[in-house]
């Protein structure tokens, strides 16, 4: 449960039909959590407040079908469903006054920037644009809720939704990856860059070789040319003694 940068050997992958079934039962458990608290959960119960909203199904898809992906990490989950569920109420209380005809507006506004928020702080959930839409959208549960409706319902929802992948998905494989961001590169990426820095190091390697063979190359030839020049002053010297 630390993450997967932890494990000291890879999980190997359940069969097909192994993992189908597991992702499609860890699904309903977790669904079903989330129904059986909006129907027993006392204050919920009494208040009529919204808790088994829609975008959780979707959810349920990437944990517990796909929890190797970066889009089901517990950060990415968490943070894309409070940001988007945040730019949806600013839009429904932005246009809750409008003209009926924009109602369409809000809903697409608040989808489009919660893909753009969740853009720059790298936490892509594709469920959580149906979390903006839902409230950007005026739905009846943001009515209920108004400007609480990120910490609840969508806050405690995410954080049951990963509760119980963090607890079913170990069964069969390790999630999460991590927790907040990756620690370490994939051991893949680094044997892929393993081959690319050993050419670096034989570049270097060659390009001091080559300096060194230049150095005594060129020491050689002035050594040469050093040497030619005492010959000819002994020549000179030679045929000056022989003319007296």
């Amino acid at each position: 449960m630390r993450g997967a940068q932890y494990q000291s050997e890879p999980t190997p992958a359940p069969p097909v039909l192994i993992w189908s079934l597991y992702s499609g039962f860890t699904s309903f458990l977790a669904i079903s959590l989330l129904g059986i608290i909006q129907i027993y959960g006392p204050a919920i119960h009494t208040h009529n407040l919204p808790f088994a909203i829609a975008p959780a199904g979707a959810s349920a898809v990437l944990l517990f079908a796909v929890p190797s992906s970066p889009l089901s990490q517990p950060r990415t989950v968490v943070m894309s469903h409070v940001i988007s569920a945040q730019v949806g109420v600013f839009m429904y209380e932005a246009f809750k006054h409008a003209d009926e005809s924009l109602v369409w507006l809000s809903g697409a506004l608040a989808v489009g920037l919660a893909v753009v928020l969740m853009g720059l702080l790298n936490c892509y959930h594709p469920p959580a644009g149906a979390t903006a839409y839902l409230a950007g959208f005026f739905s009846a549960d943001v009515k209920r809720v108004g400007w609480w409706f990120p910490l609840y319902p969508v806050l405690p929802v995410s954080l049951v939704m990963v509760t119980v992948a963090v607890v079913v998905n170990n069964v069969c494989r390790v999630y999460p990856l991590y927790w907040i961001t990756s620690a370490r590169r994939d051991p893949v990426e680094k044997e892929a860059e393993e081959p690319v820095a050993a050419t670096v190091v034989d570049q270097v390697v060659n390009s001091r070789v080559s300096n060194e063979l230049d150095t005594e190359q060129s020491w050689v030839v002035a050594r040469i040319h050093q040497l030619e020049l005492e010959l000819q002053d002994l020549r000179s010297q030679t045929h000056n003694t022989k003319t007296k």
